[in-house]
Formats: C-alpha cells, structure tokens, sequence
C-alpha cells in the first residue's frame, strides 16, 4: 500500500475543498496554481483514486474525495494537536464556533467577553447560521446545537437544558386573554417560523400529545421576527427557553400554557471529529457549559427549563 509522506498535500487537498477551486486554495496557502495541481495530482497518484473532478467551470469532489476529506481532516486535526504539545501552545490559537443566529446573539456574544480574559491568547470566529451547515466543510471546531440531529458520524454532548415554550407579552394576554389548552390557539394570533406557515403546533405534557392547530398572523424564515413581534404585542409565539430566558425574567414576555412544552430538546455541543479536540476548543465548551448551567438554575424558578425528569416525560409523549 502506497504512503502518504508529504503532510502538506492533505492540507492543499483540504484547502481546495474549502475553497472550491485551486486558485483560491493556491492564495490561501500562498503557492501557485501550478504547485497546487501538482500535490493535488501526486496525492491522488499515491491513492490510486481520481479524488475531484475538474472541469473549466466547475470542480467537485468524487465519492472518494468525499470519503478521504472527512479522514484527512482528522489527520491535520491531530497534527495540529500534536504540534500544540510540542510546542506548549495549550489553550490559545483561533476556534471557530456555530450556532443559531439568536443563540449566538443572546447566549455567546456577552459572555466573550468574559472568557477572553480568561485566555487572552484565544481567538474566536463565531459562525452564526440557523441553517445546520457543513461542519466540516466550514472548518467548524464546535457547533452549538438545540435541534434534533440526525448525523450520527458527530460526537455530541449535552451541556444544558433547553426547551421549546409558548410565550407572549402581558399586554396581548390583557387584550386578548390566555388559551387555558393547546386547542384554544386556533383562535389566537400564532407568530410562526418558517418558509411556509405551520398550521400546526406539536406541544406535549406529561406523555400527553397535542397537533394543536395555528393560525399564523405572522410568519418569517427568522426567529427574530416572530419574538419581536411577541414583545411588541403581536400574539402568541413558540420559542427556545434560551431565546427568551432574558424577557421572561424582565416581565416582557410571560408564559402561556405553562403546562405544556413543545418538541423536546436540549442545548448540545456537537464536534466534526470524534478526536483530538485542541486545549482551547476544550476551554471554551467547559466554560460556556459552566455559564449556562448557572445562568439555567439561576432561572429554574421561571419553570421555563425542563427538568431531567420532566424531559423523559416529554419525549415519553413523542
């Protein structure tokens, strides 16, 4: 079987995929155009596989390519981590983080604050995205996620407690009252999220399960726009405990149907490699797992967090 002896062909390789074309992955790197085709032609001679297909438009990887990228990244991941101990880098250097646009705007932007001081040779590039991106092709250290994952290649972690609540301003439940059970929202103002309006809502209480219909007054592909719109008064929106913990403990926003929880969920990290996470990717998930549980128990008296207990009863209602 053939080896691999130059280490900087998995970077070229890397960096092309990143990219999208070797002129960019050529500037990135800083070598040629020419350079660039030749390592990307010797590594794939040392495979004995085509791993891009080039056209003068366009480029994409093979299968092959697919498969042998998501490898060689766990290779330069663990080159990088070996270099770190052999020069006693430890935690510093650049981490590049993801998650929800709100979740990064209202959980990790205050608090870098705090963790720079901590470790003032740390860099953060925050990645904000409420699509679910490619980690891998992103060059992601960390993502921060609350929905539901279907990719089990991930290794993730479950580092605080989230949840899915009804909530709207005081002033829409003066005006309009409160819906005593989830059959009730049909006739109240529902702000939605998504491209298309839901009409219904999956809400569930204690292994209860309710498809409880919706009539959307306003719909946006962005969260935002719906939890604006319940602040100012605009009706009833569904939205994560972590989005409006800071609302809710204010008195903007209070919770509608208490009693009921929507899909059940919690706040994850989620890594592109099984292994070798640096120093400082392992610094800034234990310090945002601290904040968040203290932030999640310094509120556990709003009753917007789910307990262990309460959240095998939610999924027991799935």
């Amino acid at each position: 079987m053939n080896r691999i002896d130059h280490i900087e062909d998995l970077r070229v390789f890397d960096a092309i995929a990143r990219e999208g074309n070797l002129t960019a992955a050529g500037h990135e790197l800083n070598l040629s155009l020419t350079v660039i085709s030749k390592r990307l032609s010797r590594l794939e001679a040392t495979l004995g596989v085509r791993l891009i297909h080039r056209t003068t438009r366009q480029l994409h990887l093979t299968d092959e390519g697919h498969f042998f990228l998501e490898r060689c990244r766990v290779a330069l991941e663990a080159l990088e981590a070996a270099e770190n101990v052999g020069v006693g880098l430890g935690e510093r250097g650049l981490i590049r983080v993801t998650a929800a646009v709100a979740f990064c705007n209202r959980q990790i932007a205050p608090r870098l604050g705090r963790f720079l001081k901590a470790y003032p040779d740390i860099a953060i590039q925050m990645l904000p995205n409420n699509k679910l991106i490619d980690l891998v092709a992103q060059r992601v250290d960390v993502a921060f996620r609350q929905a539901q994952l279907d990719n089990s290649s991930f290794v993730t972690r479950t580092i605080a407690p989230d949840g899915e609540i009804l909530c709207a301003s005081p002033g829409y439940v003066e005006a309009f009252g409160a819906p005593e059970h989830p059959d009730e929202l049909v006739r109240h103002r529902c702000l939605t999220v998504g491209d298309l309006a839901p009409t219904t809502w999956a809400l569930h209480r204690n292994g209860e399960h309710v498809d409880a219909p919706v009539t959307s007054t306003i719909g946006s592909t962005d969260g935002e726009v719906p939890h604006e719109a319940a602040i100012q008064g605009c009706g009833i929106a569904l939205k994560s405990s972590w989005d409006v913990v800071a609302d809710i403990r204010s008195g903007r926003l209070i919770r509608v149907l208490p009693d009921w929880w929507g899909r059940p969920r919690t706040l994850r990290v989620v890594y592109p490699v099984r292994q070798h996470h640096p120093p400082r990717v392992q610094a800034f998930v234990h310090f945002m797992e601290a904040e968040l549980k203290a932030d999640a128990e310094a509120n556990g008296d709003l009753g917007i967090f789910p307990t262990s207990r309460g959240l095998k009863a939610l999924s027991a209602g799935r």
